[in-house]
């Protein structure tokens, strides 16, 4: 109900959402297409989707720099037209493979994407941190960390609900 208001008072009443698992510098997998939001219906239809969505992905290190590179190469591929882009980085380690982050995070800001992001902080507590000084940037960016993958759910709520909810 939460997310349905904060879609409600948006401008348009409604927003394109797709969803992406990421690990390794090659290795993305778009896991739910792009999908308008605008009722309650549609809303619960999404979320069912993420539910039933297995993880794709396991191995292949960490790299936050490809699944910058791969979302913003999803805004192409999006029949909707919209006023904001915004790529959600959620994880729980630093880059450490492909390119460099900040070069990934500056170019998408560059192209008038914003990044926002969830650090688990569970294995890494300094991620927090990191995310701060190399992932997150553009109009309004900011981070909603989680202590552990027990608090992830409520993380994401405050998050999706703040991005929602934004008026840049």
């Amino acid at each position: 109900p939460r997310v349905q208001a904060a879609i409600a008072s948006g401008r348009t009443g409604g927003i394109a959402i797709t969803m992406t698992q990421w690990t390794g510098p090659a290795l993305q997998v778009q896991t739910v297409p792009w999908t308008l939001l605008r009722d309650p219906a549609s809303i619960e239809r999404f979320a069912s989707l993420i539910d039933e969505t297995p993880r794709q992905l396991f191995f292949g290190g960490t790299s936050i720099s490809g699944a910058i590179d791969h979302a913003r190469s999803l805004f192409g591929s999006s029949m909707f037209r919209a006023d904001r882009h915004v790529i959600d980085i959620s994880g729980d380690g630093a880059n450490n493979r492909g390119r460099s982050v900040a070069l990934a995070r500056d170019e998408a800001v560059a192209g008038g994407i914003t990044i926002n992001g969830l650090p688990i902080t569970a294995i890494e507590p300094n991620l927090e941190q990191y995310y701060r000084n190399n992932v997150i940037g553009g109009p309004g960016a900011f981070i909603v960390p989680a202590d552990s993958y027990k608090s992830f759910a409520e993380a994401i709520l405050s998050k999706l609900i703040a991005e929602i909810a934004a008026d840049p």
